[in-house]
């Protein structure tokens, strides 16, 4: 790891990195489809490239790539939780709302994280936490029920499904904290994770009939799926890299810096310009994300002081 990462002010500027990447990754997405790409066949040619960048990269530093029955388990559940599911899920909804809004909905994951978590008794509960999921729950409502909060109405059953996705995310999380997967380098695990999410792409690719040969016949759509491929190697190895640092409370501020940068996005490439109840169901999930947050931190001030 370089010594710069272990400065604070690196770290800071490392959150508003991965938090611009990622909702860019969420742009990208809408572009691939857009442009041709089919949904479950653009993500798996973005995991399959990941998968093999990253396994180079380990290979190149002499990690470890262990193969074992507990490993193949985790980089499967990782792959299906934290792309396959959820990443296809989003980018074939992504014709059908605003770039923006799909990055609205992240602001959830950790608030929903922590409603599992509770559930299935991996932390305990947090009065002003479950404040924060219900000002989260607020955000939502205030795009769902008002008729001019998004660009049409039809657009509210696309986006109550896109909140399967920070469910997906969420259940990572338990997932890591339930079953404690073994220790396992960032490279060989992301590698290990994008190469498992492509295997498991493939009957769906055939199912749906999205078989792509890649390149295609549309350069911007090859494009975006060589893009995709270099944002998520960047993004989720930073992710684990600042975790490894600062911990999973401080990296979650990346959230605020994804929904801002989404609707700059958003306005970029596809000239969307979100309403002011966006905005405002975006500063109260904002709160949400906020109380959750300090919770978070007060407990474990705690934990250290008993």
């Amino acid at each position: 790891m370089p010594d710069f990462m272990k400065n604070k002010a690196a770290q800071i500027a490392l959150i508003f990195l991965i938090g611009s990447s990622y909702s860019l990754l969420l742009t990208v997405n809408k572009i691939a489809v857009t442009h041709g790409v089919p949904s479950s066949a653009y993500v798996f040619w973005h995991c399959l490239g990941a998968g093999l960048i990253m396994g180079v990269l380990a290979l190149i530093r002499g990690e470890r790539f262990p193969l074992g029955r507990q490993y193949i388990f985790t980089y499967f559940v990782w792959g299906l939780l934290s792309v396959a599911a959820p990443i296809t899920l989003l980018t074939w909804i992504a014709p059908n709302l605003p770039a923006g809004i799909i990055t609205l909905t992240m602001v959830l994951v950790p608030l929903v994280t922590y409603a599992l978590s509770v559930t299935f008794g991996v932390d305990r509960f947090r009065l002003l936490s479950m404040f924060g999921i219900l000002l989260g729950a607020g955000g939502v409502l205030i795009v769902v029920l008002p008729a001019q909060a998004l660009p049409s109405s039809d657009m509210v059953g696309w986006l109550l499904l896109a909140l399967l996705a920070p469910l997906s995310f969420g259940m990572v999380t338990v997932f890591v904290a339930r079953f404690r997967p073994p220790a396992v380098g960032n490279l060989p695990l992301i590698s290990g994770m994008f190469l498992a999410a492509a295997i498991m792409l493939v009957p769906v690719m055939a199912g749906f009939g999205h078989l792509y040969v890649f390149p295609g016949p549309d350069v911007t759509g090859d494009l975006a799926i060589l893009y995709a491929t270099l944002l998520s190697c960047a993004i989720f190895w930073l992710f684990l890299v600042v975790i490894g640092i600062s911990g999973p409370t401080f990296v979650t501020q990346h959230n605020f810096i994804a929904v801002l940068s989404g609707f700059g996005w958003g306005a970029l490439f596809f000239g969307e310009q979100p309403s002011w109840l966006i905005w405002l169901a975006a500063l109260v999930m904002f709160g949400g994300l906020a109380v959750h947050t300090l919770s978070t931190r007060r407990e474990a001030a705690r934990q250290k002081a008993a």
